[in-house]
């Protein structure tokens, strides 16, 4: 019999969002790559101005990375705590669990004996 393909789970406003920065970044980073290659070719009083343009551009790019980069930190760490709570709760619930079953097979033969 033929496996059904898995469904992938929708992927998070929070996803979504990060993968438009990732793109317009890349974005930003081609035209700062072509704004260099302009300056490289102009001369005088258009080079000094191109420079100071292809300079602001780079600042502005080199924040948006940082902040992209905090941002994925900080959504890591968030996964890594809620991934340990998940395996304290489950942890915690599987011992209650047995502790449970033990105490109830302990009850019935109690009343059998």
């Amino acid at each position: 019999m033929a496996e059904r393909p898995r469904r992938r789970a929708a992927p998070s406003a929070a996803q979504t969002r990060l993968k438009e920065l990732e793109a317009r970044l890349a974005q930003l980073e081609d035209h700062l790559k072509a704004l260099r290659a302009e300056t490289a070719g102009s001369v005088g009083a258009a080079r000094v101005k191109l420079r100071r343009v292809e300079r602001r551009a780079a600042g502005h790019i080199s924040r948006a990375q940082r902040t992209l980069k905090q941002s994925l930190d900080s959504i890591s760490r968030t996964l890594a705590t809620s991934r340990e709570s998940v395996g304290d709760r489950a942890s915690r619930l599987t011992r209650a669990v047995r502790a449970g079953v033990r105490a109830g097979s302990l009850a019935y033969r109690r009343s059998r004996g």
